[in-house]
């Protein structure tokens, strides 16, 4: 991720409160990893490719690993005219 992308991702994140610890191990010190998307699938037995999806930004525990993901739309991230799902 390019480091503009990634300030506007901690911006985003920080102007919206999310300061919280850890859940797991309770260490304050988060990194983000990528930006990713979660395939829409209204059928769980069938693969599709394509389709709707919700872009993400991955977020990870510098401590244990623990893994969150947040939807780009509330916070703003879409990008304008892009690929975004």
């Amino acid at each position: 991720m390019e480091q503009k992308r990634l300030d506007e991702c901690v911006q985003a994140l920080n102007s919206r409160g999310v300061k919280l610890p850890c859940p797991r191990c309770g260490q304050k010190s988060f990194s983000i990893v990528a930006e990713t998307i979660i395939p829409i699938n209204d059928k769980p037995n069938v693969v599709a490719v394509g389709g709707p999806s919700i872009p993400t930004i991955i977020v990870a525990c510098d401590n244990c690993g623990y893994i969150t993901q947040h939807a780009q739309g509330p916070l703003g991230l879409l990008k304008e005219g892009g690929n975004n799902g």
